[in-house]
């Protein structure tokens, strides 16, 4: 006889690639905040080559009950997820996965998420979202800015340096451009409601229908989290909602995520599960606050969802 199907299973990715640090904070988190529901927690070991290689992280998690599984380095976050529900598909009705950069902030954090993914008329619940669509243009400037002092430095006369600056930052924007052409194919406009994967939880039932396309680079790993065949649209054609959870219980929808007190909002003081993201707000100067905040939410106020971009 199979084994009955467990109810609920928290799913956190260590890559081996981000050092113990990480993993600590994580652990100190769920020792202090143990998510007010049973659950069994499956840790994935990504991109550990030897078993040695991994010795540190298991001593850590000895004070731990868990389930584990080893997967190479390839793909990106998602792409682990995703074998990790493989692996055990048919042994949980729910998943809720964290990266690795998670670190949970509220003692009952999983049982808020497990409330509102249980009714009949929500797919997909997470810990933030954001209504920004994705705009390569700062960091494409932020690299031919670090280029160009790079070629400065290395050159031996200022004319050849600046020639050598001038050619790359040439062929930086002629293939931004060529990349950007397809983006308004790919991703919605603002406003641009997608969850964000780094803290969410879904049902076997729904995961199992989501179309996972290949992921090479990681533009496609945005595209899967905020483009127009992404996650969260994926969800809403099946006639379901796309909740963010705060510390406060309440499932708040894709027209209320800017005014529910989580991601790059004030103090972010309803957050329930941070990450690297959410600590570059806390810890940013006001201006590098206004300026994500401005990205994620910009200053209109009556928005309603269209998910027909």
């Amino acid at each position: 006889m199979s084994a009955p199907i467990k109810e609920l299973c928290l799913v956190h990715l260590v890559r081996a690639h981000n050092g113990t640090e990480p993993f600590r904070r994580f652990l100190d988190s769920y020792r202090d905040n143990p998510g007010g529901i049973e659950h069994d927690l499956l840790i994935i070991f990504k991109g550990f080559e030897r078993p040695e290689h991994a010795e540190e992280y298991r001593k850590l998690l000895a004070p731990f009950p868990h389930l584990s599984l080893e997967i190479s380095d390839e793909g990106f976050d998602i792409t682990a997820y995703f074998k990790a529900f493989e692996h055990y598909s048919g042994q949980y009705r729910y998943f809720c996965f964290l990266n690795s950069f998670s670190v949970i902030l509220d003692p009952e954090w999983l049982s808020k998420l497990y409330q509102q993914i249980v009714e009949p008329e929500v797919g997909l619940v997470g810990a933030s979202g954001s209504w920004q669509s994705l705009n390569p243009w700062g960091k494409i400037l932020k690299r031919m800015k670090m280029r160009s002092r790079i070629i400065n430095i290395s050159t031996p006369t200022q004319q050849t340096g600046y020639l050598k600056t001038l050619w790359y930052n040439v062929s930086v924007l002629a293939i931004a451009i060529g990349r950007l052409s397809s983006f308004p194919f790919f991703f919605p406009t603002f406003p641009n409601y997608h969850l964000r994967t780094n803290a969410f939880m879904i049902s076997s039932n729904i995961l199992e229908k989501i179309i996972l396309p290949t992921l090479n680079t990681k533009i496609d790993a945005y595209r899967f989290e905020s483009g127009k065949n992404g996650l969260t649209r994926q969800v809403l054609g099946m006639g379901k909602q796309v909740l963010v959870v705060g510390k406060d219980g309440i499932g708040y929808d894709m027209a209320s995520w800017n005014r529910s007190g989580t991601f790059w909002q004030s103090e972010q003081e309803n957050l329930l599960v941070a990450d690297n993201q959410t600590r570059d707000y806390r810890d940013g100067t006001m201006d590098a606050r206004r300026y994500m905040s401005f990205n994620a939410w910009r200053t209109r106020d009556k928005i309603s969802p269209d998910t027909t971009d």
